[in-house]
C-alpha cells in the first residue's frame, strides 16, 4: 500500500510546495538514501512515483529494488512498452488535474506519454521539468533537431553531468534552463566510515611481496566487454597479474568465467553484493578499481569507498559519472577497446602504491562534494528552487 509518508507524519500546514517527482530510472537499491532525503525535505513536499523493476533487462540483469519499507512510501507506476515507445499511465492525468505545484518526469526521448505530458502541461498552464542524462555525447541531424523540440517543450532539465549542460547550450537551450544533480549511491556518513578503508587499501606489492588486487563492481552484461579484461590479464606475465575480484550478476557470467579461464586469469566470481558491509571489506582489498567498457555508478561506488578507477576514455556508452574520473588526479584512462593499453596503465598504476593512494583519497573528496545522497538531494531541491522561480516569471 501506498503511504505518503511525508505528509502523514507533518505536522506543519501544508505550505511547502508539492512536487510530482517520478523517481529515474527505477526505484532501486541504490535510490534509497536518495528518497529518503528527499522524503525528510523542509522545503518541498515530494509525491515519489516510480517503476519497480527494470523492464529493459532480462530477469538474470534486473537490478535490485529498493527495501519494502522504501517502496511503501513510493507510487507505483505503471507502463506499456510496444517497440521501443512508452506509455507511463496516469501521468497525463496528473498534469491535467494540477494537484501539484511542478511535475519531474522522465526526460525519455521515446516515451509518448511524455510527450502529451508535455502538451497538457501547456496547455494547462503547469510546470513541467524532466529528469534524465540529457546528452551523453554530441548529436546531430535528426536527433539533435528531435531531442531540441522535445526539450523546448518543458521548464527545465535535471541532468546527471556538467557535459551534459555543456552540450545542451551549445545546442542552444538556454543555460539555465537545464540544471546539474550529478548522482549518487550512499549518504554521506558511509562515505566517512569508508575513510577507515581508503586508509590501509588493498595489498600493495611493496608491503609483503603479495600482489595487489583490483576490483570491477557491475552487472555482467554485452555493454560492459568484460573480455577485454581477460585479455589485458592475460597478456601479463603470471608472477605480475593481480588478484581480481569480480562483483556483479548478469547474463554474460558464464561465458565469462570461461573466457577467463582460456586467458588463464584466476578470477573470484562474487556474484552480486547489495550489502554494504560486504562491499566495504570488497573494496577494502582493492587497490584499484576498473571500469571496462560503459562506466556509471560503479565509478561512483569505487571512490566512496577511497578506491580510485582506471576506466575507458571516450566510450560512448559511459553515463554521466565517467566525470568524476579526472586523469591524474581521482583515476586514470585507458584507450578504449584497446587491451595492450589497459595492460600498461594497469601496470604503471599497481606499480605505485603511493600514487594510488593519493587518487584514492582525491576520490573519496570528490564524492563527498558532489555525489553523496544529501548533496544530491540538496541539489535537485536548488535547482526547483531556480526553476520554478523561472516559471513564476514566464
Amino acid at each position: 500500500m501506498y503511504l505518503p509518508q511525508s505528509r502523514l507524519e507533518s505536522e506543519e500546514p501544508m505550505a511547502r510546495p508539492r512536487i510530482y517527482f517520478v523517481v529515474q530510472p527505477t526505484v532501486a537499491h541504490y535510490r534509497e538514501p536518495l528518497l529518503r532525503r528527499l522524503l525528510e525535505s523542509t522545503r518541498y513536499d515530494f509525491d515519489l512515483v516510480g517503476r519497480f523493476k527494470n523492464s529493459e533487462s532480462t530477469a538474470v540483469d534486473e537490478i535490485h529494488s529498493a527495501a519494502d519499507e522504501v517502496l511503501a512510501k513510493v507510487r507505483p507506476l505503471t507502463f506499456s512498452k510496444i517497440r521501443g515507445y512508452w506509455w507511463e499511465h496516469g501521468q497525463v492525468r496528473e498534469i491535467w488535474h494540477g494537484d501539484h505545484d511542478a511535475f519531474v518526469i522522465s526526460g525519455r526521448i521515446h516515451s509518448v506519454s511524455a510527450w502529451a505530458a508535455c502538451a497538457v502541461a501547456a496547455l494547462r498552464g503547469r510546470t513541467l521539468i524532466m529528469w534524465g542524462h540529457g546528452w551523453k555525447r554530441p548529436e546531430d541531424g535528426l536527433k539533435r533537431r528531435v531531442r531540441l523540440a522535445f526539450y523546448r517543450l518543458t521548464d527545465g532539465l535535471l541532468v546527471y553531468g556538467d557535459r551534459a549542460k555543456e552540450l545542451g547550450s551549445s545546442y542552444g537551450v538556454p543555460a539555465e534552463k537545464i540544471q546539474v544533480i550529478y548522482n549518487s549511491i550512499y549518504p554521506e556518513a558511509l562515505t566517512t566510515m569508508a575513510r577507515e578503508s581508503a586508509a590501509h587499501p588493498g595489498q600493495a606489492p611493496d608491503d609483503d611481496g603479495a600482489n595487489p588486487t583490483i576490483i570491477y563492481s557491475s552487472r555482467l552484461t554485452t555493454r560492459h566487454r568484460l573480455d577485454l579484461l581477460a585479455e589485458a590479464l592475460g597478456g601479463m606475465p603470471a608472477a605480475a597479474r593481480p588478484k581480481l575480484l569480480i562483483v556483479g550478476e548478469g547474463a554474460e557470467r558464464p561465458r565469462l568465467e570461461q573466457v577467463f579461464a582460456e586467458h588463464g586469469v584466476d578470477a573470484e566470481f562474487l556474484g552480486a553484493v547489495y550489502d554494504y558491509e560486504q562491499l566495504r571489506e570488497l573494496y577494502a582489498r582493492a587497490d584499484l578499481a576498473v571500469s571496462v567498457g560503459g562506466a556509471g555508478l560503479n565509478v561512483t561506488q569505487a571512490m566512496s569507498f577511497g578506491v580510485p578507477v582506471l576506466a575507458e576514455d571516450g566510450n560512448p556508452d559511459s553515463s554521466p559519472e565517467i566525470e568524476a574520473v579526472i586523469e591524474g588526479v581521482t583515476g586514470r584512462y585507458y584507450q578504449t577497446g584497446d587491451a595492450g593499453s589497459l595492460r600498461r596503465v594497469l601496470a604503471e598504476l599497481l606499480a605505485a602504491p603511493a600514487q594510488l593512494r593519493q587518487l584514492g583519497e582525491a576520490s573519496l573528496a570528490v564524492v563527498r562534494e558532489r555525489y553523496t545522497a544529501e548533496k544530491h538531494a540538496e541539489a535537485i531541491e536548488d535547482a526547483l528552487d531556480r526553476l520554478l522561480a523561472r516559471a513564476k516569471r514566464g
